[in-house]
């Protein structure tokens, strides 16, 4: 059993106790169709130097593990396995279907950090809880932890078809708030109300073996040539690397945490997600591997209700 990893600690934020109703209001006021509509894309592309922070080798972190979708109430259909005819490029195009596994429980997020509105992407993960990437909540240069955070399942061009979910406490990795380490830029939260059953949520994997491509993924891109009003997806193959992993992948500022799914057994499983890429090299997309401080996250939230 690999030792245990400091850096895979989990640090949170309460932004609303419970039953606070006037914080949750407040929240949902801030939002106006205004202020989400002129929400810019967190940073996204890095520099080298500062990625290189998660480069490191791959080592098992425990047993495999895997979770299968859930379906919202309303059962839905699923997506059949994306193609991709070239291995060494990718294929991004617009998602037909937003009410199909694994798109129905993907979603546009918002969020300010130090005054400024921003954007990014999540996915339903448990029944009162999502999934991002750790910098889409906590940010170092903006100030910490993210303030009137948003999400928005299943938005299209300013509509809200399944609603839209207060953040009450955030969660992440010491390893991301702390040392800012690409290895870790994973981030949960819990919302203010059962999510699940409106949007299902995706199936995830743990502890694979890094190479589990093709990846489908998925996001809400706002920088050029995107405009963050509609969800695509990417598909794409693996490339290298273990923590992080790479694979073609050309979205942009915005899609940052949306899942990297995996299909297996005709079902969708995050194994992955929008976390970085380099200025030197637009078409290639990290993201942390899911091992022990994905779990200790999901683990956290799997049973809040």
């Amino acid at each position: 059993m690999p030792e245990l990893n400091p850096l895979h600690e989990i640090e949170s934020k309460t932004l609303i106790n419970d039953n606070e109703m006037a914080a949750l209001s407040a929240v949902e006021d801030y939002w106006t169709e205004t202020r989400m509509s002129n929400a810019t894309p967190l940073p996204f592309d890095v520099e080298e130097a500062v990625a290189a922070l998660a480069e490191a080798d791959f080592q098992p972190e425990g047993d495999a593990a895997q979770m299968p979708p859930l379906m919202p109430d309303e059962e839905v259909g699923t997506a059949s396995e994306p193609d991709l005819e070239n291995p060494l490029s990718y294929n991004t195009a617009l998602v037909p279907n937003r009410a199909i596994l694994p798109y129905c429980t993907v979603g546009k997020l918002f969020m300010t950090f130090d005054g400024s509105n921003y954007v990014g992407t999540a996915w339903t993960i448990a029944e009162k809880a999502v999934f991002t990437a750790g910098h889409c909540i906590f940010e170092r240069s903006g100030g910490g932890w993210a303030d009137s955070v948003l999400f928005v399942p299943q938005y299209h061009q300013g509509t809200m078809p399944r609603g839209r979910w207060a953040a009450t406490r955030l969660h992440s990795l010491r390893g991301w708030t702390e040392q800012r380490d690409f290895k870790y830029d994973m981030g949960v939260f819990e919302v203010d109300r059962l999510i699940r059953p409106s949007t299902g949520s995706l199936g995830w994997m743990a502890n694979y073996p890094p190479n589990q491509g093709p990846y489908a993924s998925i996001g809400y891109p706002a920088a050029s040539p995107f405009d963050g009003q509609e969800m695509w997806q990417s598909v794409g193959a693996y490339i290298n690397g273990s923590n992080p992993i790479q694979m073609h992948n050309n979205m942009t500022g915005g899609c940052s945490g949306g899942p990297w799914s995996v299909t297996r057994n005709g079902m969708p499983f995050a194994n992955g997600l929008n976390s970085f890429r380099y200025n030197s090299n637009p078409s290639t997309m990290f993201s942390p591997y899911f091992g022990q401080g994905f779990l200790n996250l999901f683990n956290l939230v799997k049973d809040v209700r």
